[in-house]
């Protein structure tokens, strides 16, 4: 069977930009990149996030298997 399980949580700016960068996208960019890239996010999410609490959500799709 299969669910759609929606889940959210709220961390600050730099939890979140932490997250992004830990993705292996980052560890094959070289650094200038990498600085350019969380730069400028940081000035987009300042901007729909002054508060500089970031909300993320997901969505897993949880599938079990059974055994005859």
């Amino acid at each position: 069977s299969c669910r759609r399980i929606r889940w959210q949580r709220t961390v600050s700016l730099d939890t979140h930009l932490a997250n992004i960068s830990s993705r292996s996208a980052f560890l094959v960019l070289d650094q200038a990149a990498n600085r350019a890239f969380l730069t400028e996010e940081r000035r987009r999410l300042r901007e729909a996030f002054p508060d500089e609490m970031v909300e993320e959500t997901y969505v897993v799709d949880l599938l079990v298997a059974a055994r005859p």
